[in-house]
């Protein structure tokens, strides 16, 4: 191991090893952690290149990979030890929150009629209810929102446990603008995205090509 990486680095490997074994707590801190060091050694080109850049982009795109070699790895995890496979997963795509939390606020197991949209969005085929994957994934999305502040979880109740809702009635409900309610509701959905571990991972490959999809990753933020 490359000591510059880990004299570097350690402090961050350490506290995203811990932060993701929380979130996935089938997963021990080492493992991650030992999954982080090897980002390091199968992408010595990226850290070259970005060793170039002003730290603080350095920083940001090196975290971020991290973060994205730890999301992929702790979802591999979880898929082999639940016995699914990891085509099956959406990942946490805003519009995954927004097809299941109807269901989930409204305390129902039926399948929601939009996965079957999501289905061909994600480029999936077949039947979504092979395995029961989705009730995996409701069931994750529900303990995130679970842990959500109550104001970002009224904020998401008015805004899917109305039949044919505008956004005209949330703004009036909180007394802001429609702009401001469409931001509201979009903070909250980020806020669960975080709680559950991330948005979908990119496919990171040893050159800067990465970088793009990180910046366009960050939008989403």
């Amino acid at each position: 191991m490359n000591q510059e990486w880990v004299q570097e680095y350690d402090l961050l490997v350490s506290t995203l090893g811990m932060e993701y074994s929380r979130k996935y707590s089938i997963v021990e801190p080492s493992d991650i952690k030992q999954i982080l060091w090897m980002w390091f050694v199968t992408h010595p080109n990226k850290y070259t290149e970005w060793s170039k850049l002003p730290p603080k982009d350095k920083e940001k795109l090196i975290a971020k990979s991290l973060r994205n070699a730890a999301l992929k790895y702790c979802e591999q995890e979880k898929a082999r030890k639940f016995g699914y496979d990891m085509v099956d997963l959406y990942y946490y795509d805003p519009s995954v929150i927004e097809a299941f939390l109807p269901s989930i606020l409204a305390d129902s197991y039926e399948i929601p009629s939009k996965i079957q949209d999501l289905n061909f969005k994600f480029g999936k085929s077949g039947e979504v209810t092979d395995g029961n994957n989705w009730l995996v994934l409701r069931s994750d999305i529900e303990k995130a929102f679970n842990k959500l502040a109550e104001a970002k979880q009224n904020i998401l109740r008015l805004r899917f446990t109305t039949d044919n809702y505008e956004w005209n009635d949330l703004a009036k409900e909180l007394n802001i603008s429609a702009d401001g309610a469409r931001m509201r509701v979009s903070r909250a959905i980020n806020s669960l995205i975080r709680v559950l571990g991330g948005w979908r991972t990119y496919n990171d490959t040893d050159n800067l090509e990465a970088k793009d999809e990180e910046e366009e990753d960050d939008t989403r933020a």
